[in-house]
């Protein structure tokens, strides 16, 4: 028999085990690199294209009962998998056929909280693109040799929401795809159409004469009916673009610029209404760069490279190239367009398109490459800070404990201080935020954890720094932007009400109460010491934000938040009351929310 290209899906753990790993095909060639989305449930989406099946044989492209589309002859797919991979929620496939161009996305995907796909590919114009009523754009355009298309699938896979063509008179190729909460689609690709659709006071509305293609951003309404916004961006190159969306509604896109590859690609941050740039920025020498956005709008981008044109930044993964191929060049940008960071990492022998990246809730960064073989690493990049507590890296609240992973920032043998005394140096290290000093749990070569002054309260931003040694010349030292907030939870442990800890072997008791010990609290009234230990005292400080406490979906009641009494001023303790009617589990999630920053779930046990 022929052999054919199957797609494939891989779980890995923290620490890069196999948790599952599937196949997933028929007889065709298929292409599941495209896109690929996880819900909050664990499930599992994949987007491709699937080829004519072999020749005298019958098709077994994998397609589930009720699905939207099931006779096609090649074209797109989207499959949803259970969060274990051992099977089939959903298969459609897809009316789409995107050409054969060398480096490009062929179908792009994003996920909503319902679990609707929204779906970005180009038509050939071999397969008819079913349109639905009142779309944007309900005809092929007079060219009819390569049509951008977008859709959106219903959450069961079973028929599309809406479907539009999104294109001019010009091959025309959607390569990201990103929604906001809204429900807007952003759709970011290159065309060769220069009556491509753009909307009045837009950023750019004119296509290059010179250009071999223009970059286009475009947001389509939630009923994909007509366009909120369309762009051009610039110039640019037949490589993989991509695009973001903040919480502000802004769209951030990378692409390649349309010069000599020499000059690299850009990172572009456009405004919510699409009329003006907020930001751009060149990245040096790479390829098919890959972007991903955290919750602070900080934005990361990485690609292959084979010239050492990048600073890299203290403390860094690596400083300088490996070899001449499979090198990557990874970059960090907060939401000014201001550089926080940039490294080397070597992926592979060979680079292949570019990488895949991911950012972990630590705040590691995962980069995939899938040329010769499929290579996975997770790095901390740069220097970078967390929450003690729950590993959680974006923000960083006033007198919280945090964690900063980097490299170089202190002995090769971890240094910790005696007892509760911190010491602003501590293995030849030292810390500031903002110019402030911070006191010093421990330190080792990659990770120090200290405590953020509570005097950065009032700031939305400041400037950490790690000295090993006195820092340079004779030393080395590493910094870093980060968002100051108001508060970002995280717990450390839950105690029952006789002070033992709670676990499954020790579950609180109905009608019990449980204390909280967690860091990230934000300010408090009095305000603590930055490196002192809380009083015990009849007076005790007080959480000055509202404090919810949530177990198993229910509000608990709180009967205390503030100080941990003879712990470190960078500790909080919350007692609540089990909520009445509370249901008996091993694993309820607890969430602690202060203010409007909650923190991540961690499961307590009660009978």
């Amino acid at each position: 028999m022929f052999p054919c290209a199957d797609a494939f899906v891989i779980k890995l753990d923290p620490a890069g085990d196999v948790v599952f790993a599937t196949y997933f095909g028929g007889n065709g060639n298929e292409t599941g690199a495209s896109a690929i989305c996880v819900d909050a449930s664990g499930n599992v989406y994949l987007a491709g294209t699937t080829g004519p099946n072999t020749v005298g044989q019958p098709a077994i492209f994998p397609v589930t009962p009720g699905a939207a589309f099931t006779n096609l002859v090649g074209g797109g797919f989207v499959a949803k998998l259970n969060s274990s991979g051992t099977a089939l929620i959903y298969s459609t496939l897809l009316p789409v056929n995107p050409p054969a161009l060398a480096r490009q996305r062929a179908v792009a995907m994003a996920i909503d909280a319902a679990g609707e796909a929204y779906i970005a590919s180009t038509n050939t114009g071999t397969l008819p693109f079913p349109t639905t009523p009142g779309a944007f754009q309900s005809t092929l355009p007079a060219f009819p040799n390569g049509s951008g298309v977008v859709a959106k699938l219903n959450a069961s896979g079973s028929a599309l929401v809406y479907a539009t063509y999104l294109s001019g008179n010009g091959l025309t190729i959607p390569q990201g795809i990103a929604i906001d909460a809204a429900g807007d689609a952003f759709v970011a690709g290159f065309t060769q159409a220069a009556d491509f659709p753009v909307t009045l006071g837009a950023f750019l509305a004119g296509y290059f004469p010179s250009a071999q293609y223009m970059e286009f951003v475009t947001k389509l309404n939630p009923k994909g009916t007509g366009l909120v916004y369309s762009t051009f961006l610039g110039a640019t190159l037949n490589y993989v673009s991509d695009v973001k969306v903040d919480a502000q509604g802004g769209a951030y896109v990378s692409a390649q610029d349309g010069a000599e590859l020499s000059s690299g690609g850009y990172l572009s941050h456009l405004s919510a209404d699409g009329s003006a740039l907020l930001y751009s920025t060149y990245i040096p020498t790479v390829t098919a760069m890959d972007l991903a956005l955290d919750s602070a709008g900080s934005a990361f981008v990485a690609g292959a490279s084979g010239m050492a044109v990048l600073t890299a930044s203290p403390g860094a993964f690596q400083s300088g190239l490996v070899g001449v191929t499979g090198n990557v060049i990874a970059a960090k940008f907060t939401s000014d367009g201001q550089f926080a960071g940039g490294t080397y990492a070597y992926v592979a022998p060979a680079a292949g398109a570019g990488p895949l990246i991911a950012l972990a809730p630590s705040g590691a960064m995962i980069l995939a490459e899938g040329a010769p073989e499929m290579t996975v690493i997770s790095i901390f990049p740069w220097l970078t800070a967390q929450n003690a507590a729950s590993g959680a890296a974006s923000t960083v609240a006033p007198g919280e404990i945090v964690t900063l992973r980097g490299h170089g920032l202190g002995p090769a043998t971890a240094a910790v201080a005696a007892d509760q005394a911190p010491a602003y140096q501590l293995g030849g290290t030292q810390v500031t935020f903002g110019g402030i000093a911070a006191p010093v749990f421990s330190a080792q070569s990659q990770q120090v954890t200290v405590q953020a002054p509570w005097e950065i309260a009032g700031q939305t931003s400041t400037e950490v720094v790690v000295a090993y040694n006195g820092g340079p010349p004779a030393g080395t030292s590493a910094s870093a932007p980060v968002v100051v907030a108001t508060a970002a939870p995280g717990i450390f442990a839950v105690a029952n009400s006789d002070w033992t800890l709670n676990s499954p072997s020790n579950p609180a008791k109905v009608g019990s109460f449980i204390t909280i010990y967690g860091t990230g609290g934000g300010l408090t009234n009095p305000v603590g010491t930055t490196g002192g230990l809380w009083p015990l005292t009849s007076a005790l400080a007080t959480l000055t934000l509202p404090v919810t406490v949530s177990i198993g979906g229910t509000n608990a009641v709180v009967l205390y938040a503030g100080s941990a009494p003879t712990l470190e001023s960078g500790y909080f303790q919350i007692n609540v009351a089990l909520p009445s009617g509370l249901q008996a589990s091993s694993a309820a999630n607890l969430v602690v929310t202060v203010g409007d920053s909650s923190g991540v779930a961690v499961p307590i046990s009660n009978q």
